[in-house]
């Protein structure tokens, strides 16, 4: 699995983040956190940290990008998988 964390300006509306979740969910991402900041312009800064397998990812990112209220995607970093140890 790979940690996804995406910034987004989104719009101001209550029903934003939830539908920011189902997104995730039906990409098979497993959200971690999620916080919702609102900006005073009629915007907010949704911060997403989001689990998904790599082949999925940018299938995920576009997805969220291309919501109706999903303004800006503004940062996008990926964590890569813990390596595994071999046992000797």
């Amino acid at each position: 699995m790979l940690v996804v964390h995406l910034d987004l300006v989104v719009s101001d509306r209550p029903d934003v983040a939830q539908r920011v979740l189902a997104t995730c969910c039906r990409r098979q991402g497993t959200v971690i956190a999620l916080t919702f900041t609102r900006r005073g312009d009629d915007t907010a800064l949704l911060k997403l940290t989001v689990e998904v397998e790599p082949r999925l990812r940018r299938a995920l990112i576009d997805r969220i990008a291309g919501l109706v209220d999903v303004r800006e995607v503004l940062n996008t970093t990926s964590a890569a998988p813990p390596s595994r140890l071999s046992a000797a």
